[in-house]
């Protein structure tokens, strides 16, 4: 039996983007498994893996089941990329936030409520701030929950009622000109892999599962250093960093590690899943 040197953990749906890296680390040569975070105990058990033998790239999130299995696994003795405690914080938008802004990283002003006593909260941070977004405290459909609140659309609050979790974030809205993506692995930003979108007609944009985004030719130092530093601070060795360009600097959005990149692959002809297999493949 030839046992797996790297087994991927994709996201349940996930399986696309994990065959990528799994083909690239294939044609190094060396064997590469792909499974769920659920039949992840059950995968390594069959295929004889061990700490010594096979490291586990984790592209699946999640702030409470998912962390207990990789924290479960890398006290076993496993290298887990990217590792449970940086999965942990990056899967809370709250937490992730009041982190940001105690390693002084700029990130939108925000709180943490729960969405049966949301309305009052949302009405007082309108007071205060003049526009904010609700939306849930883990990532949840696309931005498809995300809704924006001020003086003229107040009467539309109930709308938060369509969020599906129990905890929501209230932030202060970023006036931003364009959303960028920068891709870091092994904490270094691909300068051949930086993406941004800009509002149309609307307010909101996507970096993520959108095909009209755009590829940076020359992107800003300060912003792939911005993100190197987002990177390092969270301990994220593999993400893709969402980052607001305003008038006043860069601000942190969001920080994700478990996004398919094929759409950002075939807008920037950049083969990103080899450089993260390549990554990978340095720890064996």
């Amino acid at each position: 039996m030839i046992i797996p040197k790297v087994v991927i953990v994709r996201t349940t749906k996930g399986q696309k983007y994990a065959d990528f890296i799994a083909k690239e680390v294939n044609l190094a040569g060396y064997c590469c498994g792909v499974t769920d975070i659920k039949n992840l105990e059950k995968y390594l058990n069959k295929n004889r893996c061990s700490p010594e033998e096979t490291i586990i790239h984790s592209r699946t999130a999640g702030p409470n089941y998912t962390y207990k299995v990789l924290r479960n696994f890398e006290k076993q003795g496993y290298r887990i990329i990217n590792s449970p405690e940086a999965i942990k914080l990056t899967s809370n938008k709250f937490k992730s936030c009041i982190y940001a802004k105690d390693k002084n990283i700029p990130c939108s002003e925000t709180i943490k409520v729960y969405k049966n006593e949301a309305i009052s909260s949302i009405e007082e941070k309108i007071k205060e701030w003049g526009r904010v977004v609700v939306k849930p405290i883990t990532s949840q459909g696309q931005g498809k929950f995300c809704f924006k609140f001020d003086d003229i659309n107040i009467s539309q609050i109930k709308e938060i009622n369509e969020i599906p979790t129990k905890e929501l974030i209230i932030q202060k809205f970023i006036d931003y000109s364009k959303l960028n993506r920068v891709i870091v692995i092994d904490y270094k930003a691909l300068k051949e892999a930086v993406f941004y979108d800009a509002p149309d007609q609307g307010w909101k944009c996507s970096v993520c599962l959108n095909t009209k985004i755009k590829c940076y030719e020359n992107p800003d130092r300060d912003l792939l250093e911005f993100a190197e530093n987002v990177a390092k601070k969270f301990k994220a060795e593999i993400s893709f960093i969402d980052i607001f360009s305003t008038k006043n600097g860069y601000v942190l959005g969001e920080i994700n590690t478990a996004c398919s990149l094929i759409i950002h692959e075939r807008i920037s002809r950049y083969n990103i899943s080899k450089k993260i297999a390549d990554y990978l493949l340095s720890f064996i």
